[in-house]
């Protein structure tokens, strides 16, 4: 395969990969939060947890996609990779 083949068919596969983890982490989150939170907060503030869960649920993506990502590159280097 064409190395600027390659770099682009897993920027891609690592793009929908992260999207996917946040998708899956935000629903988790919001799981938790509708089920152990809304019960104990006012109805008028419970919207507010929304925004701080898609947040957090990016945050918690990243770390999984940071991981998942030197697993990766340990198991499958990319060709010409080079350390800095």
């Amino acid at each position: 395969m064409i190395k600027k083949l390659q770099i682009v068919l897993f920027s891609f596969a690592a793009t929908v990969f992260n999207i996917v983890v946040t998708l899956i982490c935000f629903a988790i989150l919001a799981l938790l939060y509708i089920a152990l939170l809304i019960p104990h907060i006012p109805a008028e503030t419970s919207f507010l947890g929304f925004p701080v869960l898609f947040v957090a649920s990016i945050v918690l993506s990243f770390l999984i996609y940071q991981r998942a990502l030197k697993l990766f590159l340990k198991k499958w280097p990319l060709s010409g990779q080079q350390k800095i």
